[in-house]
């Protein structure tokens, strides 16, 4: 069972400072080695969906493959989106316009032979449900318009930004400097939906294009990591986790692809229009949440006999065993849980002697955790039973018992008296 909504990858850090600007308050998650950045997303009807996101720190299908199968066997997202930049393969696939993938075609197997590589491409289909979505939003007059208005917004400043830097360097009004000026002022996005390419090489070619229109005659544009994408999401479990690449136009793909790399802004421009078209396709709420770490209290009291069977230290007289079999009721998964009990009775505080708590994790498997003269519990690992279960052993008679709960997204209190 998926642990988030969705897990949003770029392929350099440049491409993940944008998702920082796009994707506000992603707050990061230190585990080890690993990088990883999580946030909610508010949506229409008010659903919340959960976000993981991260970056690779190098370009490639073998760096997004592995950071892939990383988020999977961590995160296990219901959605994984790959968003960044891609060169175009399509005069009417212009700079800044946003392609939206439905297939990913991986062109980098093949045999070498003398004078060429005769190539033997692997495809992967995306989800239909990513495609279908993204396609509703641009059908959508609302949600499309706001997005093609925040590019044109960004495309403004970057226009000022640009003149600005020119006027200091002195530079003239070339033909150039020209062309680049009206690009970003009338710059108004579009979104393709088809085919692209993905590989190993960097494509800067119009004849390594002809190569590969010669195998798909319907690829929209290229680029480098969503093959490994798709190949893990394939690979790393019986069920392929749904994924999608949305990519942004930074360059032609061919001998410019140099100074169209130069000149940032397009660069820029790309990314966030990608990240904003996955953006307003999650914030559409369209989608149903798993709910992740939404939960309630339940101060329901089981029988004796359970706490009983639960608890494994001595029980003597004046002493209280009690049983909540379902104290924290899930609403959805949960990525960690902290839980502190104060017990007190008629006149003082009452010591905790043992406290067992009872949940399901991840792979199905029932677990049982006691621990002895602390009052507090720690489950470090994602809980996914529809209930976690405590039982308690107290020096004393109880008045009154305070649960707090917390997640990684909210607290909650409750007192049983």
């Amino acid at each position: 069972m998926p642990l988030v909504d969705f897990g949003i990858l770029a392929a350099l850090p440049e491409e993940f400072l944008v998702n920082q600007n796009i994707f506000t308050n992603l707050r990061e998650v230190i585990e080890n080695a690993d990088s990883w950045y999580r946030t909610s997303i508010r949506a229409k009807g008010g659903r919340r969906y959960e976000i993981v996101a991260s970056f690779m720190t190098e370009m490639g299908p073998l760096e997004a493959q592995d950071l892939t199968a990383k988020m999977i066997a961590r995160w296990d997202p219901a959605y994984i989106i790959l968003v960044g930049i891609a060169g175009s393969f399509n005069k009417d696939v212009r700079l800044g316009d946003v392609v939206v993938s439905q297939q990913v075609f991986y062109f980098d197997p093949g045999k070498a032979e003398d004078n060429r590589i005769r190539y033997r491409p692997q495809g992967y289909p995306c989800s239909m449900t990513l495609i279908r979505q993204h396609e509703a939003l641009t059908f959508d007059p609302v949600a499309f318009k706001a997005w093609q208005e925040a590019a044109k917004r960004s495309a403004a400043e970057k226009l000022r930004t640009l003149k600005r830097e020119r006027k200091s360097q002195g530079i003239a009004k070339k033909k150039k400097v020209l062309a680049d000026h009206i690009a970003l002022k009338g710059h108004c996005p579009k979104v393709h939906f088809g085919t692209v390419s993905s590989g190993s090489l960097v494509v800067a070619s119009k004849v390594k294009q002809q190569e590969l229109l010669a195998l798909h005659g319907k690829i929209l544009a290229t680029e480098m990591e969503g093959a490994g994408v798709l190949h893990a999401t394939f690979r790393q479990a019986e069920i392929p986790t749904p994924a999608i690449v949305v990519k942004g136009i930074s360059d032609a793909a061919d001998k410019d692809k140099a100074a169209a790399d130069e000149l940032v802004y397009w660069r820029e421009l790309a990314a966030e229009n990608s990240a904003r078209l996955a953006l307003a396709m999650i914030e559409r709420g369209r989608i149903r949440p798993l709910g992740t770490d939404q939960f309630e209290l339940d101060l329901y009291r089981g029988d004796i006999s359970v706490a009983r069977d639960r608890i494994q230290g001595a029980v003597s007289k004046g002493m209280s065993l009690l049983a909540f079999p379902r104290l924290v009721k899930l609403l959805g998964p949960l990525t960690g849980l902290h839980i502190n009990v104060v017990a007190s009775g008629a006149e003082c505080p009452l010591r905790v002697i043992e406290m067992l708590v009872e949940f399901e994790d991840r792979n199905g498997r029932q677990r049982r955790e006691a621990f002895k003269e602390s009052s507090e519990i720690e489950i470090s690992e994602p809980v996914m039973s529809s209930q976690v279960g405590m039982y308690l052993l107290l020096d004393g008679t109880p008045d009154r018992i305070e649960f707090r709960a917390k997640g990684q997204k909210s607290t909650k209190r409750a007192v049983w008296s």
